[in-house]
């Protein structure tokens, strides 16, 4: 067999040519493809003109038979193309990529790499606003198709890179050029690299962007699991039914609910997930339709189930609200808010004893009659002590109007912890969150929300401050060390705080703040070493879940994403 012609080709002629020794064949076939489409003539030549001919692959087997006997050739190809090549994407395509994914663009065929020029394309550190030239080399990969834009010195996140492809000369293995058709933005790609990376694919299950309501981590075989719980829509119902969903290195698994739906009998009010050394609970409300009163559920995930702990009240009843912590050995300790008229409010606390729910001492209340209403509640559980913090005026201190009460419950009744912490009307607090050190130190950290009048031009002023305290449950008169100043905002901005505490006793507060404008909001971490708070490091857009994994890296949960830094 011999070719003559490029074995890729767009114009002009490609022909090949066999020869048989040993004999005169009594029939001579070409095979195109593995099927039988001529007979050829002495001398055995077949000529494809690749101006004409139909675009593809062609394999080529040329098949001399005598007889009984066949013989084949060893087979020959040619590629017709004269389809010019395109952009059918750009790399990384995902938010917080990781610095090991450099800037692509993804072509629709293989490229000639020799028409690759040295200065084909250009790359920009635009971090600060200012572009700066990045060295990099230019690199086709993928068998041709993915040309890589790889910095020449590691990158040093945050920083926002902009490459464009500066050459258009780029032609296919046939030698068609680029699509003239491309508009100008598909020879340019952006991609900003912060201090965190995506450790998952973006939530997604029946091709729907469900929101995350909680982020966990499991710790399993293959080591630490990103879970989230999310509301997802049940079209047979007509109800949004709560999910788990656990990361398994390559894809969302779903989990099996916890809820099944009873039409007509019941509603799902509220539910919520908690975890603690391996162990997922879950805590949901269900209406009765009839009578209008909710029961309280409490179920731990066994793996591959739900195993339902006893109702922690029996009597059902309508609730302001319920609040779930996990104790050491997954064990659930909840908090129940009931209105018992408009100006009173009764907070209970239920523990999980490992056997029975134990009620906890009496409600929590600063002022017993009448009963104020008490806000901003909040839990935190250890192997003996539960620890709970409030908002809550106290008629017996004076002004000011507001205070953050905290008691732990040990020996049997709830004791105070240090002093109430004053803060000045007209001033409220918002996002109270509690965490336990493991030498026996309670941690807390609140935002204040407050508003002024400008002297300058009497217009209404909101400002907002994160405050951190913290005191040692092992003194015998436990003191709060004077609240730190975390952040200032001029704007009532501030999500939800999350203060987690890792193994190194260190604790680690992420929050975002939301601007006037931004509906996701930039998020933010800080760390307490020995010798006082890092600086706060930007992480993202729309923290709904911060996390410690046992060797006290953090994790994050942004928007659909779970996040590592790198």
């Amino acid at each position: 067999m011999q070719t003559e012609g490029p074995a890729f080709c767009r114009e002009g002629l490609w022909a090949l040519s066999a020869s048989v020794e040993g004999g005169t064949p009594e029939r001579v076939e070409l095979l195109t493809n593995g099927e039988t489409t001529t007979t050829l003539e002495a001398p055995y030549r077949y000529v494809v003109d690749c101006a004409a001919h139909a675009e593809g692959r062609f394999a080529f087997v040329v098949r001399a038979m005598a007889g009984k006997r066949s013989f084949d050739g060893e087979e020959v190809s040619v590629t017709v193309d004269r389809t010019p090549p395109t952009i059918v994407a750009r790399r990384p395509s995902h938010y917080y990529p990781s610095v090991s994914s450099p800037i692509a663009f993804v072509f629709s065929e293989p490229l000639l790499p020799d028409s690759l020029p040295s200065e084909a394309t250009e790359l920009l550190n635009t971090t600060y606003g200012r572009p700066l030239p990045v060295e990099h080399q230019a690199v086709l990969k993928e068998n041709g198709t993915v040309l890589e834009l790889v910095p020449t010195s590691p990158l040093q996140p945050p920083v926002t890179l902009a490459a464009t492809l500066l050459r258009r000369s780029l032609t296919d293995l046939a030698g068609n050029s680029l699509d003239p058709g491309l508009p100008d933005f598909a020879f340019r790609h952006y991609a900003d690299y912060g201090p965190f990376a995506a450790v998952t694919a973006p939530l997604l299950l029946d091709d729907v962007f469900p929101l995350p309501t909680i982020f966990l981590l499991e710790r399993g075989i293959a080591g630490t699991m990103p879970v989230v719980g999310f509301l997802q829509f049940d079209y047979r119902t007509n109800t949004q039914v709560p999910a788990l969903a656990r990361w398994d290195g390559h894809a969302w698994q779903r989990l099996p609910s916890f809820h099944t739906v009873i039409e007509g009998a019941s509603n799902l009010v509220a539910f919520q997930f908690g975890a603690r050394d391996g162990e997922i609970v879950a805590e949901w409300r269900e209406r009765d339709a009839g009578t209008g009163l909710e029961q309280i559920h409490v179920a731990s995930f066994t793996g591959t189930g739900w195993e339902h702990f006893p109702v922690p009240i029996d009597t059902p009843s309508k609730y302001d609200w319920v609040k779930l912590t996990v104790a050491p050995q997954g064990r659930p300790v909840i908090t129940v808010g009931q209105s018992t008229n408009p100006n009173e409010t009764e907070v209970r606390v239920l523990r999980w004893t490992g056997t029975e729910w134990q009620s906890l001492g009496t409600p929590l209340s600063e002022n017993p009659v009448p009963r104020d209403l008490a806000r901003r509640v909040t839990i935190a559980a250890d192997d003996t002590r539960v620890v709970a913090s409030w908002q809550e005026a106290a008629i017996d201190l004076g002004p000011p109007a507001g205070y953050i009460h905290v008691k732990v419950f040990e020996n049997g009744s709830w004791v105070p912890v240090g002093a109430p912490i004053p803060f000045m009307a007209p001033s409220s607090v918002d996002n109270l969150t509690l965490a336990l050190q493991q030498d026996h130190r309670v941690l807390m950290a609140w935002t204040e929300h407050g508003t002024s009048i400008d002297p300058w031009n009497g217009t209404i002023m909101h400002t907002e401050a994160m405050l951190f305290s913290s005191a040692s449950l092992a003194d015998s008169q436990p003191t709060w060390t004077s609240p730190e100043f975390i952040g200032p905002s001029h704007e009532p901005n501030y999500s939800p705080l999350h203060l987690v505490v890792g193994r190194d006793l260190e604790p680690w507060l992420a929050w975002s703040e939301r601007g006037t404008n931004s509906y996701a909001g930039r998020s933010y971490i800080r760390r307490l070493r020995a010798t006082g708070w890092e600086p706060k490091q930007f992480i993202g857009f729309g923290l709904s879940g911060f996390q410690l994994d046992e060797d006290g890296n953090p994790w994050a949960l942004l928007g659909n994403t779970v996040m590592r830094p790198q």
